[in-house]
């Protein structure tokens, strides 16, 4: 008998998946827990594992198409039957002008039991390999996989690579998507682009969001010198290089723990609060598939060196566009770090159903008056946005207050931890 292979629900409150790209076509023989298709929920890319070994009768979405939850995505026939002559030729590959619509369907890729990089082929182009990760890289920054160097293990065409491609004067000389519009039709019309369905999401999140919640933004001057002074002296007395993002996660699970309705997330429909014990921060990573938040969990519970190993393997997974959608959900807070790209002020919008965000701007050196004289000083603005249904601007002082006793006092931190 036949197996109807159904989109299972593959995270938290998903109701659809878009179809990404096919990693096998009918015809194709499959082992159980391959890889078969790649989904896009509002969490994350997923690839969905075969359920069973056989070969495929017949796919039932096209990629792009956007599948409820429970639909069935393909049919796997569990046992083909011997071939006594020669096998019969595959059915012709579909011709593609654009990596948006290469995929095993038009390739005619096999895949073992454990993810291998694909090697792509596009008409009048080289063969390449990359992963699946690379190649949506490379199609969010419109590069053409078949003109980068790959640096990988036999020639594989890395993250990195695609990154550096798209930087270099090589990219850069070609033409925009735009201007190869404009050429194509002379007139200079902008080209129309759909959202793609994380935006989409973001799009949707945020316009609830702003429309429901009543935002109110708390401005505030932090004085760091107690952080700046520990980091320096972490450097010179043992050599080790740590940014300032760790601790100050760190320091804002410790504040957590004063304010701890900050930590807590709002039930639209119940209209109830749910406090948590445990602090999990979201940290809000600039893609090029749009904005994710990746969860580091029970950030309480973990020290300095643990959180910032844990802040680099989900910002190097965000971005190369592997994340799980378990690594996507339950954040009770969530923290913008905006210091490496710039800027004084921002009003960052509540990610819910949260019920507050931190935005944190860059560590200066700006001028201060101390007792009545004007010198020097560490200084970091936050803004700290919060729904005024739940939490009062009293609240949100003393908030961003009991935070910048940590950064000027960085004992007074290790206090707590103790």
């Amino acid at each position: 008998m036949s197996v109807h292979f159904k989109l299972p629900d593959v995270g938290e409150g998903v109701a659809e998946a878009e179809v990404i790209r096919w990693l096998v076509r009918p015809g194709e023989q499959v082992e159980q827990d391959q890889g078969v298709v790649e989904v896009q929920t509002d969490k994350a890319v997923v690839e969905l594992p075969s359920p069973a070994e056989g070969l495929v009768e017949k796919v039932h979405w096209q990629e792009g198409e956007t599948v409820p939850v429970g639909e069935v995505l393909l049919v796997i026939q569990p046992q083909a039957p011997q071939q006594s002559g020669p096998s019969p030729s595959p059915p012709p590959l579909l011709p593609s002008d654009s990596e948006e619509q290469e995929g095993p369907i038009s390739q005619g890729l096999k895949r073992s039991k454990e993810p291998q990089p694909e090697r792509i082929r596009t008409a009048g182009k080289r063969r390449v390999m990359a992963a699946p990760s690379t190649r949506r890289l490379a199609r969010e920054l419109g590069i053409d996989l078949s003109q980068v160097h790959g640096t990988g293990p036999q020639g594989r065409v890395t993250p990195e690579d695609v990154r550096k491609f798209a930087k270099s004067d090589t990219a850069s000389s070609g033409l925009s998507s735009i201007d190869a519009g404009s050429r194509i039709n002379g007139s200079g019309d902008p080209l129309v682009e759909k959202l793609c369905k994380t935006r989409e999401v973001i799009a949707k999140r945020l316009h609830f969001s702003v429309t429901q919640k009543p935002h109110v933004t708390h401005f505030d001057e932090l004085n760091a010198e107690g952080l700046v002074s520990w980091r320096r002296r972490l450097k010179e007395e043992s050599g080790i290089q740590m940014s300032y993002f760790p601790v100050l996660l760190k320091a804002l699970a410790v504040t957590i723990r004063h304010h701890p309705q900050f930590n807590a997330h709002f039930d639209e429909e119940q209209k109830q609060i749910h406090r948590f014990t445990s602090v999990h921060l979201g940290i809000a990573v600039d893609t090029p598939r749009g904005l994710l938040v990746p969860v580091i969990r029970d950030v309480d519970r973990k020290n300095i060196v643990e959180i910032a190993k844990e802040v680099r393997h989900l910002t190097q997974a965000a971005q190369n566009g592997s994340l799980s959608p378990d690594q996507l959900r339950g954040s009770t807070l969530t923290v913008s770090n905006v210091g490496p790209l710039g800027g004084r002020w921002a009003t960052p919008i509540i990610n819910p159903p949260e019920v507050a965000i931190l935005a944190i701007h860059p560590i200066e050196q700006r001028p201060v008056v101390i007792d009545g004289k004007l010198t020097s000083g560490w200084r970091m603005n936050v803004s700290l946005s919060f729904d005024h249904r739940i939490l009062d601007g009293a609240d949100a002082i003393r908030f961003t207050q009991t935070l910048e006793g940590y950064l000027r006092d960085m004992g007074k931190l290790v206090l707590e931890l103790s």
